[in-house]
């Protein structure tokens, strides 16, 4: 599958998008094929699949696991993956001020 990537979903956060492009081109960069990739992780050929095409946030050790085969520094990647991280599970969103009226205090 080298260099023959699906487009990412068009709904991707940025922060997310940018984070599985990087993680294409290790993975590309490394030579090894997604059931390889699968045989030297905790992470099965059809996790890297989902992974890999931005259907699911790759969890931090599949990250950590990826970034060592390609010889990639952990700090970079994990920084990006936080960021990622940050936005795929909604805490990034900023809060919205409530609505809601407090009660009224009683005389």
């Amino acid at each position: 599958m080298t260099g023959r990537w699906r487009p990412l979903p068009a709904a991707l956060d940025p922060d997310v998008a940018y984070l599985v492009g990087l993680l294409r081109e290790l993975k590309d960069r490394s030579g090894l094929s997604l059931a390889a990739l699968a045989a030297q992780t905790p992470y099965s050929k059809s996790s890297w699949e989902r992974y890999l095409n931005g259907a699911t946030l790759p969890p931090r050790h599949a990250v950590e696991a990826l970034g060592r085969l390609a010889g990639e520094p952990a700090d970079r990647l994990l920084a990006l993956w936080e960021q990622a991280e940050t936005r795929w599970s909604g805490r990034a969103a900023t809060a919205q001020p409530s609505t809601v009226q407090p009660p009224a205090a009683e005389p």
